[in-house]
């Protein structure tokens, strides 16, 4: 499965001016207070900043977890994370299930839990598509 998690959390940033957009806005402050909890036991983790906000990438074997942070509005302090699954298949990236996304998905919500409020958990298929049969809610 992958995950959205939406939340909301209040900080400042240090460096503003930093951001390449405002999606990226604070995207490094939630970054540092994931990756302690959600990058042991991987054998690769990099991070970074797009034009579309943060990245935790981590690897373990063929299998690679996601967490993309996305600032939905920086006035409220409204983001989200999706955390996903891929492999590499030729030059491209797949998107597939594993157990490692259940796992960074739930350090991720008791990490946020410590500092954030989260609105909503929705469960999706490796390709963000809502899951049949849940009407289009499928929230956790």
């Amino acid at each position: 499965m992958a995950y959205e998690i939406e939340f909301t959390a209040k900080f400042t940033v240090d460096n503003p001016e930093r951001y390449i957009n405002d999606c990226c806005w604070g995207g490094d402050v939630i970054r540092d207070r994931l990756l302690p909890a959600v990058s042991g036991g991987y054998e690769k983790v990099q991070t970074g900043q797009e034009d579309w906000g943060w990245f935790i990438w981590m690897r373990h074997g063929k299998q690679r977890t996601h967490a993309d942070i996305y600032c939905d509005d920086k006035v409220s302090g409204s983001y989200r994370i999706h955390i996903y699954g891929a492999q590499r298949k030729w030059l491209r990236l797949k998107l597939v299930d594993g157990d490692d996304i259940d796992h960074v998905k739930s350090l991720t919500v008791n990490e946020i839990d410590k500092w954030g409020r989260i609105t909503r958990v929705q469960r999706f298929t490796p390709d963000f598509q809502t899951e049949q049969g849940t009407g289009g809610e499928g929230g956790i």
